[in-house]
C-alpha cells in the first residue's frame, strides 16, 4: 500500500477545486442569477447581489474542496485501483457532501424545494465535480 503524495494531493486538489469552479461559475453566475435559487439565497441572506465578491469569498472553500475530493481519491486509491472510476467515485462522495448541506437549506426553508431551488444546482455541481475529480485524479501520482 503506497503513501500519500501529500504535495502532489495539494497541487492535484488546487487543479480539482479550480476545474469544479471553471466549470459551474459561468452557469451559476450567468444561467442561475435571476432564478428561484438565487432569489431565496438573498432572501436568506446567504448570497449578495449578482456580484463577484461572493465568487472570490467561496474560491478558497472550492480550492478547499478540490484538496477535500483529492484526498478521498488517495486514499481509496489502494482499494478501487487507480484511475477515472475512482476519481468518479471520489467526485460523487464529495458532491454528495454538498448535496446533503443542500437538502438542508431546503428543509429549514431557505432554499425552495422547485426545480430552480435544488435540482439545477445539484444537478450541474454532479457532472462537473466527477469530471474535476478525474482531472486532478490523471495528475496525481503516489
Amino acid at each position: 500500500m503506497g503513501k500519500i503524495n501529500w504535495g502532489r494531493l495539494i497541487l492535484c486538489g488546487l487543479l480539482t477545486g479550480g476545474v469544479c469552479m471553471a466549470v459551474t461559475a459561468p452557469v451559476f453566475l450567468l444561467a442561475l442569477r435571476e432564478t428561484e435559487y438565487m432569489q431565496a439565497m438573498r432572501a436568506a441572506r446567504l448570497a449578495a447581489q449578482p456580484r463577484f465578491e461572493p465568487l472570490l469569498l467561496a474560491t478558497p472553500l472550492n480550492l478547499l474542496a478540490g484538496i477535500w475530493i483529492m484526498w478521498l481519491y488517495a486514499a481509496i486509491r489502494p482499494r478501487y485501483g487507480p484511475g477515472p472510476k475512482t476519481a468518479a467515485v471520489a467526485g460523487f462522495a464529495g458532491w454528495f457532501a454538498v448535496a446533503i448541506i443542500e437538502v438542508q437549506l431546503v428543509v429549514f426553508f431557505l432554499l425552495p424545494i422547485s426545480l430552480g431551488g435544488l435540482a439545477v444546482p445539484l444537478g450541474v455541481a454532479l457532472p462537473a465535480t466527477i469530471v474535476a475529480a478525474m482531472v486532478g485524479a490523471w495528475q496525481y501520482q503516489e
